[in-house]
This record gives structure tokens, sequence and C-alpha cells, in this order.
């Protein structure tokens, strides 16, 4: 009888010790991912770092750096994330989902997370800044079927986009990058001048998907039938092999021409300026000739003077007729380079001529980068709705869609 009582007690003791570890171990992984899709359909489990290009970090201390964590590259493809153990300002880079748990900042793309991932199954602390990325204006989500409402109710605590009033601005250009990288001084302004031989030119191969890209491509046509020489490329006009932009003269054709046709594929989207502005204009020693951006938004980040905005003309017609004044009188045109003649320009200096010039204007001073934002310890947020923040605020032609679009 004795026998059985010990082994029956025996029994109870080591089941209960059992669970005890089981409990125990289940307790130390509840702010582990257990499961996570990664590349879109690999699983995987959580595990300590040994990737030695960054700090080790142990679950249970903060680095010293704050972690920013990349869920996945935009459209899958490669190049548009910093490698791992890149160092953002003073933040590490990681592009490893496994990191999630230690990630201070996760970044996503608008293309790497949908339905699939929501409602949000995986790990996330209090601490944790989920930050929503798009460069694409709101037309282009319309049009890809984007459907933000899924992340309503606070899901995302920052927006990180070319609007002035996201969360963490990032633009496609700001003008203390561009004084920083172009040639200043009265003789580079001579050298630039004497590079033109062409009047206009526009590269575009987004052909009316959108109501912005269908009437940017009726005004190009009303401009040349005005009597502009505005030489034209692109898939719109079946002749991109003449002009490939990955070409290695592709610079220094730009550079011939004296206005570059930066017309964006949306109307009056709140802030929306693009490379066709910052990089295939003034980079390249062109003066940009603006349709779709709002002049008023393009004020506030552009150099003084810098460009040509289609606001200011009644038609297409009187716009042709001024930039052929132009191409005929050598010194009006220079002029939208004085911005450049001074060998001294800051960026600071420039914010003065625009406050001086345009009072009720208040210029985009150095924004912040998303790791300074953090450090900064502004406090948190939560979005109730990315679709009111960052679609509806806009005005109603800027998400519109062709009027030929299947589906519009």
């Amino acid at each position: 009888m004795k026998s059985t009582f010990l082994v029956v007690y025996l029994m109870i003791t080591c089941t209960s010790t059992v669970v005890s570890f089981i409990f125990i171990y289940l307790k130390s992984r509840q702010n582990y991912v257990t499961v996570v899709p990664a590349n879109q359909d690999r699983a995987f489990t959580v595990k300590t770092s040994t990737n030695h290009s960054l700090p080790i970090i142990d679950v249970t201390s903060k680095p010293r750096h704050p972690l920013i964590l990349y869920w996945g590259s935009p459209w899958g493809a490669a190049g548009y994330t910093p490698a791992d153990g890149t160092m953002m300002d003073d933040c590490y880079v990681t592009n490893d989902r496994q990191k999630l748990n230690q990630s201070d900042i996760v970044v996503f793309h608008y293309t790497v997370i949908n339905k699939r991932f929501i409602p949000w199954k995986f790990y996330r602390s209090a601490d944790q800044v989920f930050v929503w990325w798009s460069a694409e204006n709101p037309a282009i989500l319309k049009l890809e079927k984007i459907d933000l409402s899924l992340y309503d109710g606070g899901f995302f605590n920052w927006t990180w986009t070319y609007r002035l009033d996201a969360d963490v601005y990032r633009g496609y250009g700001y003008r203390g990058k561009v004084i920083d990288a172009v040639a200043k001084g009265t003789k580079a302004i001579d050298d630039v001048i004497k590079k033109k031989r062409k009047l206009a030119v526009w590269f575009v191969s987004n052909c009316g998907a959108t109501r912005g890209a269908q009437e940017r491509l009726e005004y190009s046509q009303k401009l040349v039938e005005a009597g502009l020489d505005l030489e034209r490329f692109g898939k719109c006009f079946n002749n991109q092999y003449l002009m490939p932009r990955g070409s290695k003269n592709f610079r220094e054709t730009l550079r011939q021409y004296k206005f570059y046709m930066a017309f964006e594929n949306s109307i009056n989207c709140t802030d929306y300026v693009t490379e066709k502005f910052w990089f295939h204009a003034l980079m390249n020693d062109a003066v940009p000739v603006v349709w779709g951006t709002p002049k008023r938004d393009l004020l506030r980040v552009a150099p003084p003077d810098s460009f040509i905005h289609v606001e200011d003309f009644s038609s297409p017609n009187l716009l042709a007729k001024y930039l052929n004044f132009l191409h005929r009188n050598q010194a009006e045109y220079r002029k939208y380079f004085h911005w450049r003649e001074d060998e001294s320009m800051t960026d600071e200096k420039m914010i003065s001529m625009i406050k001086e010039k345009y009072p009720d204007v208040k210029p985009l001073e150095r924004p912040s980068s998303l790791c300074e934002k953090f450090l900064a310890n502004r406090g948190r947020k939560s979005i109730e709705s990315l679709n009111k923040e960052f679609i509806l605020s806009n005005p109603k032609e800027c998400y519109e869609l062709a009027t030929n679009h299947k589906g519009a």
C-alpha cells in the first residue's frame, strides 16, 4: 500500500514539475513572434541575431541605438531599402523580420502589407512605432486598388510620405540638397547657358490611367499646337528607345534643353513634387515648367524663382508664347538661375528670400529624418483613418482616375 502511494505521489510531482516548466517556457515566449510570413510566404521563428554587422541584441535589453525594421522591400524589388547594419543617422537598419520583437520602428511600404497581415497576429510592443510609407499619390493608390481602410482604428502611428504635414517628411527632393549639389557662380551659369541648344523636352510613360495623366497629355498637345517646339519621348509616343533613361548620355542630353516639362500624373495633390522637378529639371540645369502640383505648395519647397508654373497663364497659348520669348531673350531666361549665381548661396539664404517675397508662405526647413523624429521623443499617436488623412484630405480631382479607364 505504501509503495502504491509513493508511486502516485511521484507521478503527481513529476507531472506538476513538467507543467510548471511548460508554463515558464510559454511565459518567456509571450513577447516573441512565433510565425511571421517572410518574403510573402516563407515562415520563420524569431531567434537572437547572429549577424555581427549589427550589435548583438538581447531580447531583455534595448540596444543603445534604436533599430529600424523595413518590413519588406517595395514591390518586392531590391535596392529600395538600406542594407542590414546601415546607420541611418543614429539608428541601425535591418530588413530581417526575425528582429521584429527587437525593433523600435517598423516601416511598412504600402506594397508590402495587405489583408493577409490584418488583423495583426504578430508581436507588437506599445513602445514600437509602426510607420506607413508611400511615395505615390492617391490616384496611383486608387489605380492599384489599395484598401487603406484595412488599417482603420490606429494600426499605424506615423506616415512617412512626400506631404509636408506627414509625421515624417520623405520628399523626392529638397532645395538644400540641390543647392549643395549643383555648380554655383556666374561662370557656372555661363557654362549652363552655353549648352542650351534646344527649347523644351518631356519624358512620359503614364499615358492616361489617371485623370491627371490624361489631362497633362492633352495640355502638352495644346502647347505643341500653339507653336512650342516641345520634344516628347516615352511609351506614350512609342519612341522611348530614342532616349532611354538609363543611357549614359541621358543627363547630358537633358542639359541641352532650356525647359523640362515637370508635368505630374495627378492634379492638385497636396505637396506632390516628384523627380520630374528635382532630378530631371533642376539637377540637370533645366528650368522646370510645372503642371499638376499646386503652385503654393511648390513655393514652400523649391529654390526661389527657379520654375515656371502653368497656373500663371490663362491658356496653353500664352504659356507657349512666354517660353518662346524666353528662348529668344537670354537675359530674361537667365533670371531663373539667379538662385545659383551667388556662390555663397545656402538653404538658409533661400528660405529668407522666400519669406521676403512671399510673406504668407511658410517655407519647409530642413526636415527631420525618421530616426531623428524617434529620438526627439515627441510622443506617440495613432492614425484612426489613413484614408481620411492621406486620400480624402486632397481635392477630389487628385485621386480620380481617367474618364476612359475601366472601372473609373
